[in-house]
């Protein structure tokens, strides 16, 4: 079965994949040589035999009804398959992005969109109004691997996991950032309901140096970070939880807050 690791992007999904994969493999080593173990979807593996993706060069949607038979296909394994995406959780002209015959349930981390608006233009080298254009459209199929993936604005991906019945836990990343022990623990906890799972205070503490922002930004410098689109960007670059105060214009704030209000309220953005 597939426990999702969802998220927006740049909101933290491969932060707590690096802590994930370093307490359960126990290594110290080369970090990013592990996350291969979480899997990603949707991605060009799952799909092959299963749909002509040439045919989907031309109609991109036409993936979507696939989605299923694709995660069919990873839990032939018969084991618990955590699985990174950014997919928002809906349905894509009536075919769902997954059901609970494929999911177990789902690990929801999820950042103030300010934040992420900042993360994500320095990622994309675009200037933040271009980017929030991008957070704000509600038609957005974006590629992950060769395959489409339906990621949607920030508002309905979000709410689309956070109205989800599916067995769940939501983390905002401002939590994790302050308190790195005790929701990393809480994610290793709800992680035991679905498989047998070791929490230790010394481990988890270890992980935790292991994958500290610091850490990782240092090991992109010297090894690389395969997963980065763009070469010149940095992937790991500040990590911060209020640089959005010191950079975004005013216009862009009532923006976003007027765009996102009642996400942002509901999660305690915005009193």
């Amino acid at each position: 079965m597939i426990l999702w690791l969802a998220s927006y992007p740049k909101s933290g999904n491969t932060w707590v994949r690096a802590f994930l994969t370093n307490y359960f493999s126990n290594k110290s080593e080369n970090i990013f040589n592990d996350l291969k173990e979480i899997e990603n979807f949707p991605n060009k593996k799952l799909f092959d035999g299963i749909v002509n993706l040439e045919l989907i060069k031309n109609n991109k949607l036409e993936i979507f009804k696939h989605y299923i038979t694709a995660q069919e296909k990873l839990n032939l394994n018969n084991k618990l398959n955590i699985v990174k995406t950014h997919n928002f959780a809906g349905s894509i002209n009536g075919f769902p992005f997954s059901n609970l015959s494929n999911t177990c349930g789902f690990i929801y981390i999820v950042r103030d969109p300010r934040s992420v608006l900042v993360s994500y233009s320095h990622y994309s080298q675009l200037p933040f109004q271009k980017t929030l254009k991008s957070m704000l459209n509600q038609n957005l199929i974006s590629m992950s691997n060769e395959i489409p993936e339906a990621r949607l604005d920030w508002k309905t991906h979000v709410r689309s996991w956070l109205n989800n019945s599916w067995p769940r836990i939501i983390i905002k990343y401002e939590d994790l950032h302050k308190d790195p022990f005790k929701y990393f623990t809480q994610i290793l906890t709800f992680i035991s309901k679905f498989k047998k799972v070791e929490i230790e205070e010394s481990k988890i503490k270890k992980s935790i140096e292991n994958c500290s922002f610091d850490k990782l930004s240092r090991l992109e410098k010297t090894k690389g970070f395969k997963e980065k689109k763009n070469i010149n960007t940095k992937f790991f670059r500040k990590g911060q939880i209020d640089e959005w105060k010191k950079v975004l214009p005013n216009d862009l704030i009532i923006q976003i807050e007027s765009s996102f209000y009642d996400e942002m309220k509901k999660l305690g953005y915005l009193q």
